[in-house]
């Protein structure tokens, strides 16, 4: 869409993950002005951008967007990829197409491929200043939420309260004759369709070198994997980082984060965290 920086927002939204999608709908059902950004050209956050499928499920007694999105996914041809008692492995483009028609239906504004470098809250209303394929956009809100796991918006405001705690770099590969050749993941999970999801610790906590050691980590696997007659099928966008985050007072109360929902999630929780924002969002608008 075209966006220009004389049209205001009341709420912007960066990054288009369950819980980026959540807060566009919830905003805009109660008519306010929305706009959803998003680093890549697809929805689902770090599920489909890191491949990090393996997530807690959603229980058959809760109700609410998050639900219906979860049943939608099962409904569809492949949307499980596995599921056990507690939880599922999701099909990434299925999570893509059901989270697009949900955009879509809602008339939710977007813009894809967008890098923000700037944020100012020193005038009345937020400026985020960002860099997209239109060149660089000074967007204006009232408030803004980042739904991202990585706190994206962060290192804006001040470098210092963002830490790289880890990262695991996460594939999808063809069946294998002998399973042994995973046995140095962080986990491994034998799909429906006999493929593997396979998700391995990278060691590295320099942030400038962990997508070239993924790097390295994906090409040895794979060459592991042909000797064995399979390869690698899928690989991610980018690594799954995972991100210590302590908010401070250089923080504008204008600028929301996953931790203002809830206090601590992992890597397996986004359908979670979505939910209980989701329950947060309707218990504040109902006070």
């Amino acid at each position: 869409m075209s966006i220009t920086s004389n049209r205001k927002f009341d709420v912007i939204v960066y990054g288009a993950s369950f819980a980026g999608v959540l807060v566009s709908k919830f905003f805009k059902s109660i008519g306010k002005e929305v706009l959803l950004l998003n680093r890549y050209g697809f929805l689902g956050g770090s599920i489909t951008e890191s491949l990090s499928l393996y997530q807690r499920k959603i229980t058959s007694n809760e109700s609410g967007l998050i639900a219906d999105i979860f049943n939608k996914i099962k409904s569809e041809s492949d949307g499980i990829l596995f599921e056990d008692n507690t939880h599922v492995v999701l099909n990434a483009e299925v999570v893509k197409f059901v989270l697009q028609k949900v955009v879509e239906e809602n008339h939710i504004d977007s813009l894809f491929h967008i890098h923000p470098y700037e944020i100012d809250f020193r005038t009345r209303e937020v400026q985020l200043s960002v860099f997209g394929k239109e060149g660089k956009i000074v967007l204006r809100s009232n408030q803004v939420y980042d739904c991202t796991t990585e706190y994206s918006l962060a290192p804006l405001v001040k470098k210092s309260t963002r830490k790289l705690i880890g990262s695991r770099i996460n594939i999808i590969s063809l069946p294998v004759k002998d399973e042994k050749i995973f046995n140095h993941a962080y986990r491994k999970l034998k799909l429906n369709n006999n493929r593997w999801w396979i998700s391995i610790e990278n060691k590295t906590l320099n942030l400038m070198e962990v997508e070239i050691v993924a790097h390295a980590i994906i090409a040895r696997l794979d060459e592991d994997l042909r000797k064995q007659k399979s390869r690698i099928l899928i690989v991610p966008a980018q690594s799954n980082m995972i991100f210590a985050f302590h908010r401070t007072k250089d923080f504008d109360r204008r600028i929301k984060f996953i931790t203002d929902f809830i206090s601590e999630f992992n890597e397996e929780d986004e359908l979670f965290v979505a939910s209980k924002m989701e329950e947060n969002l309707k218990n504040a608008s109902s006070i």
